[in-house]
Parts: structure tokens; C-alpha cells; sequence
């Protein structure tokens, strides 16, 4: 991966890509705004990543093993190494959220995914609002976590794991609740509910 270039501005930069491509802001946390670097070309993170953002199952694994830091990622894959997709990644407390939207085409092809994306990023603020929720009434541990992966390129799933199931990392395919053939939509409308129940 390329050298992280000057973070002045960055996270102005990405509201100012995603306003331009008719995308809404995802949900950020509070550490954002100071901590947000464009690491490649329309690829922001609030931390170094040796991996691109189209390994998804690199991250996820990262995360589920409980060795990844809290952080935010938004790769907007226009250069056809991340397959034209848009890549949102929230790694905060408990919840674990991976997104990867195909987003490539023009005309009615691109008006379709950038609603799909609208719409997703619109689930993940509902999920991470209903989080609190759900430590509150002890469905989710602090120390568990909620991952929640949405991809419409592979597989999508949902999963809650407790403290003690955290450092199952699995050394193969991922293995977990709530999967079948859904979409981004789909599971992250089943998290929310379960965070709500």
C-alpha cells in the first residue's frame, strides 16, 4: 500500500467525495475527524493497512479474533483493484461492521448502487444506534462483539459472539449464525432488530 499522504483536510475531503458521487455519509465515530487519513487515492482510514480493502475476509478475521483496534475505513474502489466497490468498515467497541458494495457501472446501473449504498449507510447508522441498546439489556456483552459483514460480491452474515468466544478466530472459511443468501440489506436489517428485541 502507498504512503499515507498529508491528513489536512481529510476527513472534509472524503464528505466532499461522497457528496459528489450522490453517497451519504456513513456513521463515523467521534475520533473521525481528527484521526481520518487518505492512505491511497479515495481510500481513508483512521489507521495504517497493509491489506487492500477487497480482501474483506482479511479484515473480518482481524476483527474477529478480537487483535483489531477500534477504527473507521471508506475506500471508494474506483481503479478496479478493490472490483468497483465501496468498502465501509466500523470496528467501534462491540460492533464490527463490514461493508462491500458493488459500485461500478454509469447511467441507471450507477443510480441503483449508489441507492443501494445510500441505503446501507443509512442501516448502519440505525445499527449503530441500537447497539447501546442492546448492551443495555445485556443481549450484547461489552467485551462480546456484534459482527456484521454485507456484501453484495460475496458472502453476507451476522453473528454475536460472548467475551469468552472472542478469540475464536477461525483459520478457514468463516463459520458463523445467521448466514444464507442475503444481502448487505438484509443482514443489517436482521442486526438492528436483534439489537431492538
Amino acid at each position: 500500500m502507498a504512503k499515507a499522504k498529508d491528513s489536512g483536510g481529510d476527513y472534509a475531503r472524503i464528505e466532499g467525495l461522497l457528496a459528489e458521487a450522490g453517497l451519504t455519509m456513513p456513521p463515523m465515530p467521534e475520533m473521525a475527524e481528527a484521526r481520518l487519513k487518505e492512505r491511497e487515492d479515495d481510500c481513508f482510514s483512521t489507521r495504517a493497512f497493509k491489506e487492500s480493502p477487497a480482501d474483506l475476509l482479511h479484515y473480518v478475521r482481524k476483527a474477529f479474533g478480537g487483535v483489531s483496534p477500534d477504527y473507521v475505513l471508506v475506500a471508494l474502489g474506483r481503479d478496479g483493484r478493490t472490483a468497483d466497490a465501496l468498502h465501509f468498515f466500523l470496528v467501534q467497541g462491540p460492533l464490527q461492521l463490514f461493508l462491500q458494495i458493488g459500485w461500478g457501472g454509469a447511467g441507471a446501473a450507477r443510480e441503483r448502487a449508489t441507492a443501494q449504498v445510500n441505503g446501507c449507510f443509512a442501516l448502519a447508522h440505525q445499527l449503530v444506534e441500537a447497539v447501546p441498546h442492546a448492551l443495555r439489556k445485556g443481549r450484547l456483552a461489552p467485551t462480546g462483539r456484534l459482527t456484521v459483514v454485507g456484501s453484495d460480491l460475496g458472502e453476507s452474515f451476522w453473528e454475536v459472539a460472548q467475551a469468552d468466544e472472542r478469540a475464536d478466530r477461525p483459520s478457514g472459511p468463516l463459520r458463523g449464525k445467521n448466514r444464507g443468501a442475503r444481502g448487505p440489506h438484509e443482514v443489517l436489517d436482521e442486526a438492528i432488530r436483534w439489537c431492538r428485541e
